[in-house]
């Protein structure tokens, strides 16, 4: 399963029980499961730091593919 896939079902999840998050929290929570699952709960101050360096950058990368989306629909 990609990571992608993750987000779409914790949105999923989320949604069940009430809550409404926006992608970048959902990646947040996703990647932060994951980490402590990996550390069995363990999970050091630079491990954590970088996994939200990770989830800032996706987030950019969403983005930058929103705009070019928004971009390709006005030009039609």
């Amino acid at each position: 399963m990609t990571h992608e896939q993750k987000i779409n079902y914790m949105r999923i999840s989320a949604g069940i029980a009430g809550f409404t998050m926006e992608n970048k929290y959902l990646d947040l929570l996703v990647s932060m499961y994951e980490l402590v699952m990996k550390k069995q709960g363990s999970a050091k101050l630079d491990e954590i730091v970088e996994v939200e360096l990770q989830v800032r950058e996706r987030e950019k990368e969403r983005k930058v593919k929103q705009k070019e989306v928004e971009i390709l629909v006005k030009s039609k």
